[in-house]
């Protein structure tokens, strides 16, 4: 038996479940280093060599996936990062705007 990994109640075979993946990339904004921060970047290369390659693979890319409840679902949706105070009003679904994160 599954059970939802945000509130742990069961979730029996063939009952209705999500599956929200979450990938995280590192990101580059097109800004490439100045001579100082090269120097920099050259001590970081060096001590990259004797890292674990999983945990800098991991520095890089990572995904998880989560399974949820219905219940889970919405909340995630509502307050994807949990930045919401308790009392703030919803937020934009699809359609009416603003329906979260921005990619650049």
């Amino acid at each position: 038996m599954t059970s939802c990994n945000r509130c742990g109640v069961d979730l029996a075979a063939g009952s209705l479940k999500y599956l929200v993946t979450v990938n995280v990339t590192a990101d580059f904004d097109g800004v490439l280093p100045t001579q100082v921060e090269l120097e920099d970047l050259e001590a970081f290369m060096r001590q990259l060599d004797s890292e674990d390659p999983a945990k800098a693979e991991n520095d890089v890319y990572l995904s998880r996936g989560y399974v949820l409840c219905p219940a889970c679902k919405a909340a995630f949706l509502a307050d994807p990062l949990g930045t919401r105070a308790p009392g703030d009003g919803p937020r934009p679904g699809p359609g009416d705007g603003d329906a979260g994160g921005k990619v650049h």
